[in-house]
């Protein structure tokens, strides 16, 4: 998909997961999306819930966007299943040179899907209302090597994301490369900036701010440069 415009009030360019009951194909795998427009509930993947046949999001590329007072931004997101025996993958993850202009909302949001239609989701007001829930992916879904390269973001609403997996199965290689928010705003997750659990990540290049719990690479890649 290239070329292409979307203004809403739901997801804009979404790519949705597969198993192995596809006629064509049994992961949903090798989508590029580029040169986009997009205001609304941004560059999606998800949601992706468990199932026995694996659902699966493998080698996506969101490149080359401009998002201009979008509700949410890079928005990638899981369901939950109680069915032991289902299981779901996202991997291999690339968003690459998007811009937003002062978002509504959490402009990067990589975690559970924040949604009223769907068991145990994230709720529409968490964290804004105290009784309001917000739990973590099931461990049945594997996150592996999500990738936010020169993503600038100016003057969130709200805090600059979400990052949030589950400790007893973090998502791994979560690499947050050249990604600025500048006037990022402080609601609702104040001087951390960032929902930042389960997450084995790291921030490189001029990124800023660093999510929490974030491993900082930027002091020893500005190192190597000298």
């Amino acid at each position: 998909i290239h070329h292409s415009s979307v203004w809403n009030q739901d997801d804009c360019f979404t790519v949705q997961p597969t198993d192995s009951t596809g006629v064509n194909a049994h992961c949903t795998e090798n989508v590029l999306i580029e040169d986009v427009n997009a205001s609304g509930l941004g560059l999606t993947i998800g949601a992706v819930r468990p199932t026995r046949g694996h659902n699966c999001v493998r080698n996506v590329t969101f490149r080359r966007a401009v998002m201009h007072h979008t509700f949410k931004g890079i928005y990638v997101k899981s369901q939950h299943s109680d069915d032991p025996k289902a299981t779901a993958e996202l991997t291999n993850l690339l968003y690459e040179d998007v811009d937003m202009d002062s978002p509504s909302q959490v402009p990067i949001w990589i975690g559970p899907a924040q949604e009223a239609d769907s068991k145990d989701a994230c709720s529409l007001v968490w964290p804004e209302l105290p009784f309001a829930k917000c739990p973590p992916p099931p461990t049945t879904v594997r996150w592996t090597n999500i990738t936010l390269r020169n993503i600038r973001v100016r003057s969130p609403k709200q805090s600059p994301g979400l990052v949030y997996g589950n400790p007893e199965s973090p998502m791994e290689g979560v690499v947050f490369d050249h990604v600025t928010v500048s006037h990022p705003g402080k609601h609702p997750w104040g001087s951390d900036f960032y929902k930042c659990e389960g997450v084995h990540g790291r921030a490189t290049g001029n990124t800023f701010p660093v999510p929490p719990c974030f491993r900082d690479s930027r002091a020893a890649s500005q190192q190597l440069l000298v």
